[in-house]
């Protein structure tokens, strides 16, 4: 399997490399990437762009208030906005707002453009650039995001602006006025969520689910994704495809500039046959241990959200037994303070799906990891799972049990993996990156000394005490 030293190192031994490989450089943004999220660093990026760019309003400023005194503290004076929104495209066709210099495109305007495109039209992009012409076709059941692509590509927005994001393989990114993954036109868009993200698809970057709950797309920031997406599939909004270019895309890197987007339409659709999103599908409670009947070939990626049935009481006691082939190994789950983690855990292991699997990689005297069906860091149930509310403040003593810390490719936060868990082999003090910690060994810290890559672990049975 794929080598975990580096991680393992990050996480338990505090080296920088988890917060390196899996922290974003900027505070996305977006699938692309998170401030804007697209799929990764800043996106759209991650499709990202900040709250601000993405026409969020600008956070209050925090203020420190002393106890008693917040009565006599007058409420802050908002200033009314006297932006106007983008404007309606030229009847002349020129391009007004290619004439203003980039940066001052950023967060110029209150909000889209007014519905110019016409219902039935197929719609065409053809991106401009010093490697080649991209041309995308645009979805007509996203009329969003396809009247404001168009508005602001026929006004002259993305004339100048660059790729400032290019991540090999995953996504190129661009859209950005400001040139860093912050900017944006100064206002949001409604999700339109409705298409996947093969090779080539057109999309928003937006901020993170934390400050962005809704999945409002970025007003200006898009990315074309390189190779296909599925992480990012149900997260943001998919609103064209490329039709054209692909080969240009391929070439692009950090810092091509647009020179302009041209809209045209087509007698003729170019779409490929739409696939469609696939069927929200958890782990849900079933008698007789279904999952171990399944080989292990299919447990990779079972699941494509994290369980909503709720099978722990987080005022209950529960032990979990890891029958393996050197010995058993005997956890206590710490339901009180890691529910979430714990049934999550506890409706797996109840599933059959650890019963078989292989220990996936040891790092002696650190750490063992289990729960990957094909022993590879990307082989799990196939959903990720929030941070607990005390993952940033958790600390690892030998025998600690936790998540293995996974990146979100939508956002590019440190989240946690729904199969894959650590069993520690050593104290640390500080972690380089949360983790979701939720339950340490009671017994059998021995066995795991004994294990290797290869052996089994027969089965994970709970019991509440």
């Amino acid at each position: 399997m794929k080598k975990r030293t580096v991680l393992i190192l990050a996480v338990v031994l505090l080296t920088t490399a988890l917060v390196a490989s899996c922290v974003p450089a900027a505070a996305p943004t977006t699938p692309p990437s998170a401030a804007t999220a697209a799929p990764s660093a800043q996106p759209l990026s991650t499709p990202a762009a900040s709250a601000q760019a993405q026409g969020t309003p600008a956070a209050a400023q925090a203020t420190l208030v002393l106890p008693g005194t917040a009565a006599q503290t007058a409420a802050p004076t908002i200033a009314p906005d006297k932006r106007t929104p983008a404007p309606a495209p030229a009847a002349d066709g020129s391009r007004p707002i290619a004439q203003i210099p980039p940066a001052q495109r950023a967060d110029r305007f209150s909000g889209p453009a007014p519905m110019t495109i016409v219902t039935g039209t197929k719609y065409l992009a053809t991106i401009v650039t010093s490697k080649g012409n991209i041309v995308a076709e645009l979805y007509p059941d996203t009329p969003l995001s396809a009247n404001n692509f168009v508005t602001l590509a026929k006004d002259g927005f993305y004339d100048g602006l660059t790729f400032h994001r290019v991540e090999p393989g995953f996504v190129v990114q661009g859209g950005d006025p400001v040139g860093d993954g912050s900017g944006g036109p100064g206002y949001t868009i409604p999700a339109e969520i409705k298409h996947n993200h093969p090779r080539g698809a057109l999309a928003w970057a937006r901020n993170s689910d934390q400050v962005n709950p809704k999945r409002d797309s970025s007003g200006s920031q898009f990315y074309i994704t390189l190779a296909d997406a599925p992480s990012l599939d149900g997260a943001y909004t998919s609103f064209g495809y490329v039709v054209q270019g692909m080969d240009v895309v391929d070439k692009i890197a950090m810092g091509d500039t647009i020179q302009r987007i041209d809209i045209s339409t087509a007698d003729v659709s170019r779409l490929p046959t739409p696939t469609p999103t696939a069927a929200p599908n958890a782990p849900a409670p079933a008698d007789g241990r279904p999952l171990a009947k399944e080989p292990l070939d299919k447990r990779g990626k079972i699941y494509n959200m994290p369980p909503t049935a709720t099978v722990v009481d987080p005022k209950k006691t529960y032990q979990a037994t890891i029958s393996t082939d050197k010995g058993d190994i005997v956890l206590d789950l710490d339901a009180a303070n890691a529910t979430a983690s714990v049934n999550n855990f506890v409706l797996l292991a109840n599933l059959g799906f650890y019963d078989g699997l292989p220990v996936a990689y040891v790092e002696p005297g650190s750490a063992v990891i289990l729960g990957s069906p094909q022993s590879q860091p990307d082989s799990d149930a196939g959903y990720k799972l929030p941070l607990d509310k005390n993952a940033a403040a958790a600390q690892v003593i030998t025998g600690t049990i936790a998540y293995y810390p996974v990146t979100d490719n939508a956002t590019q936060q440190i989240m946690a993996s729904s199969s894959q868990f650590l069993i520690s082999m050593t104290a640390v003090s500080q972690l380089a990156a949360p983790m979701n910690i939720f339950g340490k060994v009671a017994s059998g810290q021995d066995v795991v000394s004994k294990l290797a890559a290869g052996d089994v672990v027969k089965t994970i049975t709970i019991t509440e005490k």
